[in-house]
């Protein structure tokens, strides 16, 4: 912006605005300049929100020793990102205030135990505090971070819903089901029967639906929603093109034929064998399968168990099958293995576990088989940290089997022979059987005590601590990142280009072991100084001047001699620069002006006695601008003044300022002097309003931030105007 006055009213020739529906009932707003746009009152023009989160540990297996909680904004094991961690115990919960994006409606909440087992919890984040507890296991399954089950989280697919194809509400006889065709039954309490399945999908919605004849022909595929549920006592399954997809839940009567492709997410239940025969394809499940009687993998394609299982009958892996365990297996007869098995979890065996000549168990990092009598034709190994074979019965290792590498094998009663004991070598042992495997939602058995080593005697244990040797410090939590975008004229209203001055923000916090703030360390970048102004830039943090010290603040990569809080605050307040024309020879605004490289700055301090995260907060803070005199403040609006402000600015001209009524820095009628974005931000050029560079932010201004809270973000087509965007 210009240092040229503007009158208020001369925006009015700007006053041309059309409305049309969009296809989701949201408002299409055609403006162009923002002053065209009627702000909600109470609207903020925040792109984040507070939220208050409280993490509980209920799980007392270490005594007063610290579990660390993680928050993420995605799943952590597909690139989620970490925005917040600290400490909880069993008598005190992790407290946290985190800034989050309106565009995030989910986190991902992770539980690291002393034993480095961990928990992942996901919760809905609206705009209300979070509080949740988590105890010793999961409800569905533990994730080990050294193990392939980490696998679970990150590829469990949606459930599709019922919409599109033909409905099907009623009972209905004689079905056909062609290639390309979709029928959705969204009937509860109905019965469906087929005459031919010849390709096409079905899918279910309705609760407590019973399929008669289905027979798959072809290509076919079922699918069980998150919100269905059918009954099944014969099907004819021998396409191995065919697929059945379980979200939901399945209860099938008799012995299931698989001979296809089987994926369950939900809960299928089996009233008599499964059997995936030879041409069946990739069988994978994620969620709870219970088999009342046998188990037989008989294909060459890999079977994947990720959640729970339990077969009352015997559990036979055939030759050329290929079968990997990731959570829990429970066989209530015999398991007779003549194939490949890589166990990363809990296998328990209530008869005989059989490892016949030419197979392999291999036991992965910290796995575990529990099982009555062990008898070995073949071999197990053990890969990675060490793993337990532990067997309540008897021990037979025969003609060339063998136990080898990384495991241990107890026997609880009595003593392995010495024939059989003579076969466990090459780093395997039958005389220790202390290793440590944490008890999960996989692993209810567990075994052994974990050691906790924690040195500097804070609560958290070594393996926990970012400083481990500090007792006054315990973690490094990510802050906030985004970009404050400014106009430097308050208390009059600017050109809403939005570009006077771009700053980029990224803070860390190291936090001790009681979630205390002890340090802040802050990165800034400057993109653009768009204006004739000698606009300083400086942060307010929320700590009193009397707790801080220890200033540190580098510019471009140099060290500022001399750093120090500024006078007179009652606040901590940082100033990075006092005139933005010595930072950047040109305004980085102009597409036709040379361009001037970002500059970078970094500060940080300490805090003696200070507050707790919860307190503190992780977000922006205050970051502001000043021009024509110190107190010529200009932040964020709804953030307040710093001690050092002219308040007999407020209410003049186009400011709204009321301290009254806590409003701050809002124009009459609802604009702001700079907005926040959670991001690197693309600002406009030079004189270009922003609603003519992001036509949706005046969408999302109209409907209370409810509608397009992606305006600045999304690159989908009518979200830009890439020609008013400043490049270089």
């Amino acid at each position: 912006m210009k240092k040229t006055l503007l009158i208020a009213t001369a925006f009015s020739i700007f006053a041309l605005a059309s409305c049309k529906k969009n296809e989701n009932s949201s408002t299409t707003t055609t403006v162009t300049s923002l002053n065209d746009v009627k702000i909600p009152s109470g609207f903020n023009w925040e792109s984040s929100r507070n939220l208050n989160v409280s993490v509980a540990v209920t799980d007392t297996r270490f005594g007063t020793s610290a579990y660390t909680i993680s928050l993420y904004d995605g799943n952590p094991y597909a690139g989620g990102n970490l925005i917040s961690k600290g400490a909880a115990t069993a008598t005190k919960a992790f407290e946290t205030k985190i800034y989050l994006a309106t565009t995030i409606t989910q986190l991902y909440v992770v539980k690291t135990a002393p034993d480095n087992s961990t928990i992942v919890e996901q919760v809905a984040a609206g705009n209300t505090d979070i509080s949740l507890s988590i105890g010793a296991t999961d409800p569905a399954y533990a994730i080990n971070s050294a193990a392939s089950s980490k696998q679970v989280l990150a590829t469990a697919p949606t459930s599709p819903d019922c919409s599109g194809g033909t409905a099907i509400t009623a009972n209905t006889n004689n079905l056909n089901v062609n290639s390309g065709d979709t029928y959705s039954i969204t009937g509860s309490n109905i019965t469906v029967g087929f005459s031919n399945v010849n390709g096409g999908t079905i899918k279910v919605c309705g609760k407590n639906v019973t399929l008669q004849n289905l027979s798959f022909n072809g290509a076919a595929t079922l699918i069980v929603t998150t919100s269905g549920s059918i009954n099944l006592s014969s099907i004819n399954y021998n396409n191995s093109s065919a697929a059945i997809q379980n979200f939901g839940v399945i209860n099938y009567s008799g012995s299931f034929p698989d001979n296809g492709l089987f994926a369950n997410y939900g809960s299928f239940t089996c009233g008599g064998d499964f059997n995936l025969n030879s041409n069946a394809g990739t069988f994978v499940n994620n969620g709870t399968m219970t088999v009342s009687g046998s188990f037989q993998d008989g294909t060459s394609a890999v079977a994947t168990n990720n959640g729970t299982m339990v077969v009352s009958g015997n559990f036979q892996p055939n030759s050329n099958s290929a079968f990997v365990n990731n959570c829990s297996l429970t066989v209530g007869a015999n398991y007779n293995q003549s194939s490949g098995v890589k166990n990363y979890s809990f296998i328990n065996v209530a008869g005989q576990s059989i490892i016949n000549g030419g197979a392999e168990l291999g036991l992965y990092n910290g796995a575990m088989l529990k099982t009555k009598d062990f008898i070995v034709d073949g071999s197990a190994k053990g890969y990675g940290s060490t793993s337990l074979i532990k067997i309540t019965g008897t021990t037979n290792i025969r003609n060339s089997g063998s136990v080898v590498a990384n495991v241990e094998v107890w026997q609880t009663s009595g003593s392995i022979d010495g024939t059989s004991a003579g076969k466990v070598n090459s780093g395997a042992s039958t005389t220790d059987h202390s290793v440590y495997i944490a008890t999960s939602g996989c692993n209810s058995e567990g075994n052994g005590t974990a050691a906790v080593s924690d040195s500097d005697g804070d609560g958290v244990p070594d393996n926990l601590d970012a400083y481990p040797t500090d007792p006054k410090r315990a973690y490094n939590v990510a802050g906030a990142t985004g970009t404050i975008a400014y106009e430097d004229q308050w208390p009059v209203k600017g050109d809403f280009d939005l570009n006077d001055v771009v700053m980029g923000y990224n803070y860390t916090l190291v936090t001790s072991a009681t979630n205390v703030v002890v340090s802040v360390s802050g990165t800034f970048t400057l993109y653009a100084t768009g204006g004739t102004y000698s606009n300083a830039f400086a942060v307010e943090f929320p700590v009193s001047k009397s707790l801080v010290s220890g200033l540190a603040v580098t510019k471009a990569g140099v060290a500022v001699s001399g750093a120090a809080f500024e006078a007179g605050q009652t606040n901590a307040v940082v100033t990075l620069f006092s005139n933005m024309r010595e930072e950047m020879a040109t305004w980085n605004t102009r597409k036709t002006e040379a361009f001037t490289p970002y500059k970078t700055y970094t500060l940080s301090f300490n805090i003696a006695n200070g507050p707790t995260l919860s307190t503190f907060g992780q977000d922006e803070y205050n970051p502001f601008i000043y021009n024509s005199g110190r107190g010529h403040e200009v932040h964020v609006m709804g953030k307040t003044p710093t001690t050092l402000a002219d308040a007999s600015l407020f209410g003049t001209n186009d400011d709204n300022t009321s301290v009254a009524a806590s409003r701050y820095y809002v124009t009459k009628a609802g604009l702001p002097f700079a907005i926040n974005i959670p991001a690197v931000f693309a600002y406009p050029s030079e004189s270009i309003d922003i609603t003519n560079a992001y036509p949706h932010i005046a969408d999302w201004a109209k409907s209370n931030g409810s509608s397009y809270t992606d305006w600045y973000s999304n690159l989908t087509a009518g979200y830009r105007n890439t020609s008013n965007i400043y490049t270089h």
